[in-house]
């Protein structure tokens, strides 16, 4: 009796591990994105993936639990993907921790803040299992400008961002007596700071070329020049709102250029269309009544979904959401805008073709600061073949940041800012 039941005992025991094997899906992919501001993790499958987190002290660790996830594909799929520049993850390490259960171990640098939820299939991806680790005190883009000395600043060889150090701020804007005009512009004797938006990034790639170029990567490379430049001139700093390959919401790009009380916001990208033979920049603003154009509202609307694909925890309630992309007292700001888009516009049309002769207007999100004039600039077609090319040519991205610095520069010139302490507390 006693071996018929130990017989009959393996054989369920056999059954059950072979049940819950049959049972596990493979997971798709595992993506990291490291940065500054938060490090997130995403595990890509063909259906939902139940889980649990829990946080271990002591040293700090976080156990993900993975419920019917093939323990051979999350065993590949980590593997090497973790970099010793993570400032976040030191090491992540799977084993079977149960039947049917996948155990992830992340030993963690430091302590975390994390945040875990689901994404339902878009686009490419299929659903996204995502886990963001921030820190315990939130980089403060605004100290951070503040914390490196002005020969420091200067020196640096990496471009500094939002969430890097850069230069204190000079004392209120003074501006010569004489009439402003572009040859002779207004003497400004504080820091005037533009935040500077390279589209898309992480698990957003944008839009793509037939030749492979993601619009993430072009993005980001003209920001990097653009803000070199700026930099270079006297009494002006750019601020980058992303400096790597992740994905920012659009509502924080919008809340970190309002807290380094960035003077202007361009936010740049690589248009994309349905067929081939489109080709032109383009320059948009902000409207409150709608689109300017059939292209602009189709436009906004892909430039707005991007949250979607990018992976936004829509749990997470934003402190800034309500003031920042609600506010309808906008008209001012629009009309500054516009005159910056005009003078961007102007200039950029002298490297390259222009899509539409004047400057358009849709709902972009990422244009919603209610009082910081706002721009996006689509640099060129990256789905026309030949303008994709033009994209990844570094003679062309120089003279793309070269033609913005100087359309900003002609909007200072009749415009000049406002005297005010960039050092102002946020309300």
């Amino acid at each position: 009796m006693r071996v018929a039941l130990l017989g009959f005992l393996a054989l369920f025991v056999s059954q059950f591990f072979v049940a819950a094997a049959r049972a596990a899906e493979p997971v798709r992919a595992v993506r990291i994105w490291p940065s500054l501001d938060y490090t997130r993790i995403t595990l890509e499958s063909r259906q939902p993936i139940r889980h649990s987190l829990l946080v271990v002290k002591d040293p700090e660790r976080l156990v993900l639990d993975l419920q019917d996830v093939e323990y051979a594909s999350i065993q590949q799929q980590i593997a090497d993907k973790v970099l010793g520049s993570d400032p976040y993850i030191a090491n992540l390490r799977a084993g079977r921790y149960m039947p049917g259960v996948v155990r992830l171990v992340l030993d963690l640098k430091q302590e975390v803040k994390p945040q875990i939820f689901v994404l339902k299939p878009v686009g490419e991806y299929g659903h996204r299992l995502v886990l963001d680790l921030y820190p315990v005190e939130p980089i403060d883009p605004l100290m951070a400008l503040l914390d490196r000395p002005p020969a420091a600043a200067r020196a640096s060889p990496e471009p500094a961002t939002a969430e890097t150090k850069a230069e204190p701020s000079a004392p209120a804007t003074e501006v010569s007596k004489a009439p402003p005009s572009e040859k002779n512009p207004p003497e400004v004797t504080r820091l005037v700071t533009i935040a500077l938006d390279a589209g898309h990034g992480g698990e957003d790639p944008g839009a793509r070329g037939r030749g492979g170029s993601s619009e993430k990567h072009v993005t980001l490379t003209i920001a990097r020049k653009l803000k070199k430049i700026i930099d270079a001139e006297p009494n002006m700093r750019a601020v980058l709102t992303r400096n790597a390959d992740y994905y920012l919401a659009l509502r924080t790009r919008v809340e970190k250029a309002r807290r380094v009380k960035a003077d202007l916001f361009v936010s740049i990208h690589a248009d994309a269309f349905v067929r081939p033979h489109a080709r032109g920049s383009s320059v948009f603003a902000l409207s409150e009544r709608g689109a300017t154009s059939a292209a602009a509202r189709w436009l906004a609307k892909r430039e707005n979904d991007a949250d979607l694909i990018g992976g936004v925890n829509l749990d997470v309630k934003d402190r800034y959401l309500a003031q920042t992309l609600l506010d309808l007292s906008q008209t001012a700001t629009i009309q500054d805008s516009l005159k910056l888009a005009r003078a961007v516009l102007s200039e950029i049309g002298g490297i390259n073709s222009l899509h539409k002769d004047a400057v358009e207007q849709a709902g972009f999100a990422v244009l919603k600061a209610p009082d910081i004039p706002s721009i996006l600039v689509e640099t060129a077609f990256i789905s026309n073949p030949e303008e994709e090319k033009r994209l990844n040519d570094d003679a062309y991205q120089d003279k793309m940041a070269h033609a913005m610095l100087r359309g900003i520069k002609r909007y200072f010139a009749r415009n000049p800012p406002l005297s005010r302490s960039t050092l102002a507390t946020l309300q």
